[in-house]
Parts: C-alpha cells; sequence; structure tokens
C-alpha cells in the first residue's frame, strides 16, 4: 500500500523526466534544458544558501556548469543511485529548492541519505515539509528503503527542527562531514526509518 503525502503525476511536461504532485507542490526530476531556470535559481540564493551548503566555485553558478549537473542528474536516476528533485509551486514553473536522494545501499542495507534547500523567498511557510515529506514516502514505496539519513549543521536549527518534526531520530555527530563555507565541517546525523512513514 502506497504512503500519503504524494501522488504521481500522470502528465509530464517535455523536460520533465518525473514529476511528482503533493498538495501544493510539483517535484521533478528535470532535463538539460533547464539549465538557465536552475542557473537563476542558485544565482538568486547563493549568499542565502552560502553558510550551509558545499563550497562551490564561481563556475558552479553558470549554465553551462548547470547544465552538465542536469546532465548528471538525469543519467544517475535512469540508473537508480540519485533521485534529484526540483521543487516548484504547482501552476508556476518558478524553481524554488530542490530535495535529493543519494548513496543508495541496496541488499542488506536499503538505506540512503537526503539533502534539500530552499529559495529564500519561500522559507517559513511550510514548503520543505511538504515536499520532504511527499519525496520520502515516494522513495520508500518505489525504491523499498528501510532508512533515510540526513546530515545537518549544527547551528541549522531550521533544518534540525524540519526533520524531527517529519519523524528523524538522532543518531550522534559525523565528524568533518563536509566542506562548506571554506572548510569542513562536523554535522549532525539524523535517520528515519520506513515504519515511522
Amino acid at each position: 500500500m502506497s504512503r500519503s503525502g504524494y501522488s504521481i503525476a500522470a502528465k509530464r511536461a517535455r523536460y520533465e523526466m518525473l514529476a511528482l504532485e503533493t498538495e501544493n507542490l510539483r517535484l521533478a526530476v528535470l532535463r538539460k534544458s533547464e539549465a538557465s531556470r536552475i542557473t537563476e535559481y542558485f544565482l538568486e540564493n547563493r549568499e542565502f544558501h552560502r553558510q550551509f551548503s558545499q563550497t562551490h566555485t564561481d563556475d558552479y553558478f553558470t549554465v553551462p556548469t548547470q547544465k552538465k549537473y542536469l546532465i548528471y542528474d538525469c543519467e544517475s536516476f535512469l540508473d537508480g543511485t540519485l533521485v534529484p528533485l526540483w521543487i516548484s509551486l504547482k501552476g508556476n514553473e518558478q524553481v524554488i529548492g530542490r530535495v535529493s536522494f543519494f548513496n543508495f545501499a541496496f541488499g542488506g542495507m536499503m538505506s540512503c541519505a537526503c539533502g534539500y534547500h530552499l529559495d529564500k523567498d519561500h522559507t517559513g511557510r511550510g514548503y520543505m515539509t511538504e515536499a520532504l515529506k511527499g519525496a520520502m514516502a515516494f522513495v520508500f514505496d518505489e525504491y523499498k528503503m528501510h532508512r533515510i539519513e540526513a546530515f545537518i549543521l549544527p547551528e541549522n536549527e531550521p533544518s534540525i527542527n524540519l526533520v524531527k518534526r517529519l519523524g528523524f531520530h538522532y543518531e550522534g555527530m559525523r565528524k568533518s562531514y563536509m566542506h562548506i563555507n571554506g572548510k569542513y565541517r562536523d554535522h549532525e546525523a539524523f535517520y528515519i526509518l520506513e515504519d515511522d512513514m
């Protein structure tokens, strides 16, 4: 039986490889043709994301680089190693965020990790709660995952509150986990199990 919180869209745009719908949002795997939209999103949020996102050089914020990332997204989605979902409001093509699932381990583990970010002008409205809940339900249903992990900077209280609200459990500290804003940083580790949803 499928979990609630999402549906697979019956109709997809030509630039979508997959589209999910939640109450207010559309979550889609986008093709390389959408590189301009993605670049605009990153440029608009460069400073806002800087304190919590992995370190990027200037060329990351260009259309050619984002086109390469979207090609990688699509190829990885097809081979089952990445679920890269770009978020927009229903009826509006503006990209307002992303939730992705990666580091898939199958066999005896059946686990993956998730990451997410949101547009600075769309925070505090419940959109990421809705997006992550729907996307996790899809991954648990379609990929038969047992466990999803999230790694968050200790000072990122909104993100920690988000995962707690969704039922994640605290597991401990992941030392020197990711290069953020110029240096490697420790992250708090959280997990959620298929039976938690």
